[in-house]
């Protein structure tokens, strides 16, 4: 069933988001040009800030699923309710603690970018608040799906009105160049979306009730403690992912700022489509962890190593992907005076790789709690992509605030390394750490023999597609190469053939 799931899941992320990666790329480009550099920046700038805002979440979404992961693999329905009625509650709490830190926030706005116009920027925070505000409310019925592995569901509700939201912004761009509706439109189709899913949430999960809940509860869970340590976790993970943006908005102005999204822009969509396909074998690793038979053998291990080299085989892909594509892309979506230097597009894909690699064991480290164990290092990434960014921002520019990004980001992973190996994969720091370092060793061939056959094709449209070609086939060649056949791939290859049977078999049927 788990393998079922996941393929589905899996089937669903890539069928759908192809067409909105294309609406995306569409939509961003008329932002830029019809609607200008100030505009984009502000837009970039104002969801940044929300993603800061979002600390008030305490991290209670994450708390409560992994806590749920082990009751749904135990079908206790009753604390299955229960845990729901939490995550409601909690969210109504921090939707509520979000309005007041937008109310705070919107100070610091005329500093953060300097010399632009007060009316735009605070016209699309308002409207960014709105937006904001009605997820929190609304989106809490979604964990249920997710820990059922069943997040395709939600996947097709969203295709629909996430097509329907560019669609309208598309129009909106090209004949009513209004940016109030442009970005109200996204506030009632969210709106739409979640409502939605709360309406085939009753149908799916008839045994989920509204329980009530006391503060009792949720000190009775622990759970006041465990958000005491993740809120160190959550704080990270926002000045990871905003930084960039604030601290070029700040320092490097609105044509950088707005160029700097355009590559952004363009890893979210890709981050977007990977992170559902994913999310399908991170719903599968909870209920993995907490399934008591089955980490009795060496099955569990097995897992582990076979999903970490899954990681380094789609972060390698992905970094090599960006580097060898990234520019000639651009060239051709927004033109040549669009760029951003060489030594960004560098720190761009070591970050990445970095993110991806060890996207698996951060999958694990979620569902396994005890958040107490890697806050200090949570605590110095934080710090050191905040100082690092503005230090190195002088004297190399947007460079150096990737560079900063990519220091914190891999004291973020050794920190999740050390919760894994001690709470799940005892014994196995070493072999892990003599595997990141192949890992490298082979990103690095990857990357240099990649972007030599690159540089060899002409520009151009066609230049391009042959770009693409080689950057889809020699990578992955290269790490078959050297991966393939190791005992590390063994549960990959079990797993695939085990795939490929079932749709022989289903299509026999």
């Amino acid at each position: 069933m788990r393998s079922k799931r996941t393929l589905i899941n899996m089937a669903y992320a890539l069928g759908t988001s192809f067409l909105l990666m294309l609406l995306g790329l569409a939509t961003r480009r008329l932002l830029v040009f019809n609607f200008g550099d100030e505009i984009t920046r502000a837009s970039q700038v104002v969801e940044k800030l929300f993603t800061f805002f979002s600390i008030a979440e305490f991290g209670v979404g994450s708390v409560i699923s992994y806590r749920l992961y082990e009751q749904v693999a135990a079908k206790d329905e009753e604390k299955i309710s229960k845990y729901m009625s939490m995550y409601k509650w909690a969210y109504r709490a921090v939707g509520l603690l979000i309005c007041a830190l937008a109310a705070v926030g919107a100070a610091a706005l005329p500093w953060i970018m300097p010399g632009a116009d007060l009316r735009v920027i605070y016209t699309v925070y308002g409207l960014n608040t709105l937006s904001t505000l009605s997820s929190y409310f609304l989106v809490t019925r979604r964990l249920m799906y997710t820990c059922t592995q069943q997040g395709y569901i939600c996947t097709r509700i969203d295709f629909c009105f996430n097509v329907l939201t560019y669609l309208l912004r598309i129009a909106i761009s090209l004949w009513w160049p209004n940016y109030v509706l442009y970005f109200g439109v996204t506030i009632l189709l969210n709106t739409a979306a979640n409502l939605t899913v709360a309406w085939r949430f009753r149908q799916d999960f008839p045994y989920v009730r509204d329980t009530k809940v006391t503060l009792e509860d949720f000190r009775a869970l622990g759970i006041f403690r465990d958000l005491r340590y993740y809120l160190v976790h959550r704080l990270s993970n926002t000045i990871y992912g905003s930084s960039d943006t604030i601290v070029t908005s700040r320092m490097g102005g609105a044509a950088q700022t707005a160029n700097l999204g355009n590559y952004t822009s363009i890893s979210d969509n890709v981050t977007n489509v990977s992170t559902k396909i994913l999310d399908s074998f991170s719903a599968a690793i909870g209920n993995i962890v907490y399934d008591k038979t089955a980490a009795q053998d060496d099955h569990a291990r097995r897992v582990f190593w076979g999903m970490d080299l899954f990681s380094y085989l789609f972060a390698s892909f992905v970094a090599t992907a960006y580097f060898c594509l990234f520019q000639p892309f651009m060239t051709l979506w927004m033109g040549p005076d669009r760029l951003l230097p060489l030594g960004f597009l560098l720190m761009f894909c070591l970050n990445e790789y970095v993110g991806w690699n060890h996207r698996m064991l951060g999958s694990y480290r979620a569902v396994l709690g005890h958040f107490e164990l890697d806050q200090w290092f949570m605590v110095v990434s934080a710090a050191a992509n905040l100082v690092l960014s503005f230090a190195l921002f002088i004297p190399f520019g947007i460079a150096g605030a990737l560079a900063a990004t990519v220091v914190a980001h891999a004291i973020m992973w050794a920190g999740r390394v050390k919760v894994v190996c001690r709470l799940y994969m005892t014994g196995a720091l070493g072999r892990y750490l003599r595997v990141q370092a192949a890992h490298l060793l082979t990103l690095a061939a990857c990357m240099g023999a990649t972007s030599w056959v690159c540089a060899q094709l002409p520009g151009g449209v066609f230049g391009f597609a042959g770009r693409v070609a080689v950057a889809a086939l020699l990578p992955n060649l290269l790490n078959l190469a050297c991966y393939a056949w190791t005992s590390d791939a063994a549960y990959l290859r079990e797993y695939a053939g085990g795939l490929w049977r079932k749709i022989k078999n289903h299509r026999r049927s």
